[in-house]
């Protein structure tokens, strides 16, 4: 006998996979301005790289505490999606960019933000919630975490509703075949309707 175990309840997990994101998000801006202002070519980058930071765990944590919805129209995505403000530094955008510039560092955690997305709590939330996803997206393809945009794509399939098949129309009934041993009418009702005058 096998032993399931219960859904996650999103109402109490929620709180805490935010506080776990945001411990990652900011000890991973702490070593960004650590390792990036020691090199000139990187220190122009700390500023918006922060600022980016900031924004991804704030729109992360609206996303988690909106309530869930039946259905999401194609405008309301497109919304979610628009950046809050345009960055005048424009942030590299090579997958595992981050991990290249910090290496094993960022690469710890890289292995954190997997760990996240792997607890039970985030993959309901994912499944609940497809904008959690639209919004870690980013963030997991600066560290280079692998099939994260397939595990998004797999769960905001996964919580498009169900609808029911239409039935299949009544085919229409077709006439019998004619007899072969009786002979077909011939002529043609045409010119007698064309003969009658209106009365």
């Amino acid at each position: 006998m096998s032993i399931t175990s219960p859904p996650p309840d999103l109402s109490l997990e929620s709180p805490e996979v935010v506080r776990r994101l945001v411990m990652i998000v900011t000890a991973l801006a702490a070593l960004v301005a650590r390792r990036f202002l020691r090199h000139p070519k990187l220190s122009g980058l700390v500023g918006p790289l922060w600022s980016w930071l900031n924004r991804r765990v704030q729109r992360f944590a609206r996303a988690v505490a909106r309530p869930v919805r039946v259905a999401e129209t194609a405008a309301q995505a497109r919304l979610e999606r628009k950046p809050t403000a345009a960055c005048r530094v424009r942030l590299p955008a090579g997958r595992g960019w981050l991990v290249r510039e910090l290496g094993w560092e960022a690469a710890a955690f890289r292995c954190q933000l997997e760990t996240l997305l792997a607890e039970p709590a985030m993959v309901a939330l994912l499944a609940a919630k497809p904008a959690v996803g639209r919004v870690l997206r980013p963030l997991g393809w600066m560290l280079g975490v692998p099939g994260l945009a397939t595990k998004v794509a797999a769960a905001t399939v996964a919580a498009k509703p169900v609808t029911a098949a239409k039935p299949a129309r009544a085919k229409r009934e077709q006439a019998p075949p004619w007899p072969s041993d009786r002979p077909r009418p011939t002529g043609s009702w045409w010119p007698l309707r064309r003969a009658r005058k209106p009365g």
